[in-house]
């Protein structure tokens, strides 16, 4: 409807149009402004139904707070009377196993009758109800009853006939094996604050909680950076990139957490934009499983997002490479057990060795003297002078095995019986004899697939 907005001059004579249009002139602007920002700016802020109510078969709700398309808000513990209660086995179908609850308000007609009177009934919905109260005055001890405009609003179903009703989900109910109607905790309906949807709010905390986890192994990894030839060898840059992604979006999640009232909308758009990030460092996914915004139907946006951002912050580089815990049981042997079934299936195994005497010397004799095989038959070649695993001395270190100026390493070759033997007991031992100095070792397998 067209909007005549008043001319205020002295003389005007005063009519309930012209305060009519004033305010639907200021309607127009707020909603105006509120869309420079928001797409979408109308949903739930609040609701919030009796479950035991809801158990006997009746859907009562006990507060609403709900800013509708055009911009009318409603706040039952405010402004409003909450809708009427509704037996559900009266107005839903017997075979009926899901239904959306809908908060309903009639549309305005141009040609008046807005308005109901008390005891006045109509032949078609009306968005207000008039009521006297009593109001107070706030500068003095005098109260008058005032004519106020209540909003008609009423609980409906999407499996009704809507069309004279300005209409928002709120809910959605779903029959059990018993037969009995329950809120369904996993329905999202169109939000104007995350915080308006629990389960939102508790899987952001989640993505929070991971997204810390990862971020602290990969500083962990940065800490390091003082043992490495460079600050990350250059096979592990990406590693750099990922740890950029997380401290840039780190404090922005957090700011939502912290204020949690804020539009899904803009949750969304720092959250698909960390997911792009993400997917950068992923070989299984593209840009297309970000699942696009649909305020209207949340559930298929907010779940699958938090799904999608903690499988990629899971698989976000997953490292090839596996540390095998060395122990010691004596000054010069080293074992270790392969406990995981991948190391002894499809992985190669690497040693990393430090000395106390010269590089070079290591790297000629440590493969000479020191014996690696199964614990059983490395005790086996120190009493009979037998050779054990076959080690190769390497020139160029895989991308995958952290790489220590000071270090030698070597490839175990598994291909040789002793190796073979190695992995089919599922541990390791090494002998490494005193000439070769005060020694640290470290094991690495990496996976080849």
């Amino acid at each position: 409807m067209k909007i005549d907005r008043p001319l205020w001059m002295t003389g005007t004579i005063l009519s309930p149009q012209q305060f009519q249009q004033q305010a639907r002139w200021e309607a127009y602007a707020n909603e105006s402004i509120a869309r420079l920002g928001l797409a979408h700016p109308w949903g739930v802020l609040t609701a919030v139904f009796d479950q035991d109510t809801l158990a006997l078969g009746q859907l009562k709700a006990d507060h609403l707070c709900v800013r509708f398309a055009d911009g009318s808000l409603i706040d039952t513990d405010r402004a409003d009377r909450l809708p009427p209660v509704l037996e559900l086995a009266a107005v839903l179908p017997t075979d009926a196993q899901q239904v959306t609850v809908l908060l309903a308000l009639a549309h305005t007609y141009a040609n008046g009758g807005n308005c109901l009177k008390p005891d006045e009934r109509a032949d078609r919905p009306v968005r207000y109800q008039q009521e006297w109260v009593p109001v107070q005055d706030e500068f003095s001890d005098r109260v008058e009853s005032m004519a106020v405009a209540r909003y008609a609003i009423s609980l409906r179903f999407d499996s009704m006939d809507n069309g004279q009703y300005l209409t928002c989900p709120v809910a959605r109910l779903l029959r059990d094996a018993q037969g009995k109607w329950t809120l369904d905790e996993q329905f999202v309906p169109p939000l104007l604050s995350l915080n308006a949807h629990a389960d939102s709010i508790t899987r952001l905390d989640r993505l929070l909680t991971q997204l810390h986890a990862k971020q602290a192994r990969l500083m962990t990894m940065r800490r390091e950076s003082n043992e490495r030839m460079a600050d990350f060898a250059v096979a592990d840059v990406s590693l750099f990139w990922l740890l950029n992604a997380l401290n840039s979006y780190e404090p922005i999640l957090s700011d939502f957490k912290a204020h949690p009232n804020v539009h899904p909308e803009l949750f969304y758009r720092e959250a698909v934009r960390l997911a792009g990030s993400l997917l950068t460092f992923s070989l299984d996914h593209n840009a297309g499983v970000i699942p696009r915004y649909q305020h209207d139907n949340l559930t298929a946006v907010l779940p699958p997002l938090f799904d999608l951002l903690s499988q990629l912050l899971e698989i976000s580089l997953p490292s090839r490479m596996v540390t095998i815990e060395l122990k010691k049981p004596s000054e010069q042997q080293w074992i270790a057990t392969l406990h995981d079934a991948r190391l002894c299936e499809a992985a190669d195994f690497y040693l990393s060795v430090r000395s106390s005497i010269p590089a070079h010397q290591l790297y000629t004799r440590f493969p000479l003297l020191c014996k690696a095989g199964a614990p059983d038959e490395v005790d086996r070649m120190i009493s009979r002078a037998l050779t054990g695993i076959p080690l190769v001395a390497l020139s160029h270190v895989p991308a995958a095995v952290p790489l220590r100026l000071e270090n030698q390493y070597f490839a175990l070759d598994l291909t040789h019986p002793a190796g073979k033997a190695m992995l089919a007991a599922g541990s390791c031992a090494f002998y490494v004899p005193g000439v070769l100095g005060d020694i640290q070792l470290e094991l690495f397998a990496v996976l080849r697939t």
